[in-house]
């Protein structure tokens, strides 16, 4: 028995609107059980469920931390009916929703992910430039403290 997620209701798939069907995921640690498309091999992931399969949490953090409030995804959420939002990791979009924090993959998008994951994917460039600039930044804060500092032990 799969205990709570077996109890729950049937969704169906955002993109083709066809019953979607419950398949078992085998990761280290506590299994996943996911909603897959049997028409478009769609993916629907419930709260958390993308962190588990991937296991590699900043990855999976990075593509919900960007959720605006304005949505460029077309999709509605299958679980609660909420907006969508499109997330990115580089080439791959990835709609998450807004409310409920469920990820809906697209046919491939999950092996692309795990990818990356496996590849030590760190982000976007922005963010990489971000990093870059505050480490700048920072040494500068220190070379300028360890100037001061010599100046006042003269």
């Amino acid at each position: 028995m799969y205990g709570k997620k077996a109890t729950e209701k049937t969704i169906e798939c955002p993109r083709c609107w066809v019953e979607m069907k419950k398949e078992e995921i085998d990761i280290l640690g506590p299994n996943v059980i996911i909603d897959l498309c049997p028409k478009c091999q769609g993916i629907w992931l419930d709260d958390n469920e993308l962190k588990k399969i991937l296991g590699d949490r900043k990855l999976a953090n990075y593509l919900t931390k960007h959720i605006g409030t304005q949505s460029k995804s077309k999709l509605v959420c299958p679980r609660c009916g909420g907006l969508m939002d499109l997330e990115y990791a580089e080439d791959v979009e990835i709609d998450v929703c807004l409310n409920c924090h469920g990820t809906w993959l697209d046919y491939g998008e999950l092996e692309r992910l795990r990818e990356k994951s496996e590849s030590g994917y760190t982000g976007d460039k922005e963010e990489k430039a971000v990093e870059e600039w505050e480490e700048m930044m920072a040494k500068q804060r220190r070379k300028r403290l360890n100037s001061l500092f010599g100046r006042l032990m003269r």
